[in-house]
């Protein structure tokens, strides 16, 4: 989908979103007074309303991804860092209109779970933040297939759940809790823990000769020493 016609959708959204909040429902003949484009210019790119209003929350993530980049040095952000600047900024941009989040989170969203367009595109920008980060251990590497960014995704909505049923002043708790979930998330992924008792039993079995009778470690210790090689003959 080209960037003009992504614009073209929110724009329709935004302005559905914004009579939803007026007058708790919305027509297509109210979309064509209010944003200058034809019914046909809008059924071009939204079956029906219906469409229209759940692409609002699509829409936030995409509108994020201009966001941060015009944020100066936002790549070299911390993981836990980066995760809690987009929660936060979410809050702030949902809690512009919570009485459209209340009739229509959890029918758009919440109820279908990884199947909606929402979980999606939450889950590519957790997918970018994760796989773009140099300070991801090995070990965790293993681990970070798509069924993992889309757990992710998923415990996502229920904070997202959790914040809107939130009542504490300034939605204290939610906030208390998002930053220790982002500070667990880096935590668990940096640890180099394991990379480190994996090379310490890599050593001992490559000392012992024992990797020979073990393919894969013998699979590794070759590569490593294959890399050793090359490194010393591009000195």
């Amino acid at each position: 989908m080209e960037a003009e016609e992504i614009n073209k959708k929110i724009e329709i959204t935004w302005k559905a979103v914004e009579l939803f909040e007026k007058k708790g429902k919305v027509s297509i003949s109210e979309l064509v007074k209010e944003t200058g484009f034809t019914s046909s210019e809008i059924y071009a790119l939204f079956p029906n309303k219906h469409a229209i209003l759940e692409y609002y929350y699509p829409a936030l993530v995409l509108q994020y991804w201009a966001m941060i980049e015009e944020i100066e040095g936002f790549e070299s952000y911390s993981l836990s860092e980066k995760f809690s600047n987009f929660a936060y900024t979410t809050f702030d941009m949902m809690s512009e209109n919570e009485k459209f989040l209340k009739r229509t989170f959890n029918r758009y969203v919440f109820q279908k779970g990884s199947g909606s367009a929402y979980h999606g595109e939450v889950t590519e920008l957790l997918k970018h933040f994760l796989t773009s980060d140099a300070e991801i251990s090995v070990s965790a590497g293993f681990f970070m297939k798509s069924y993992y960014y889309s757990f992710l995704s998923s415990q996502f909505l229920f904070l997202l759940k959790y914040w809107m049923k939130d009542t504490s002043e300034g939605k204290e708790r939610t906030l208390a809790l998002t930053d220790k979930l982002t500070s667990l998330l880096q935590e668990s992924v940096y640890n180099k823990t394991i990379d480190m008792s994996f090379d310490l039993l890599k050593y001992i079995f490559t000392s012992s000769g024992v990797e020979k009778n073990i393919p894969f470690l013998c699979e590794c210790t070759t590569k490593d020493k294959d890399e050793e090689k090359e490194d010393t003959d591009n000195e």
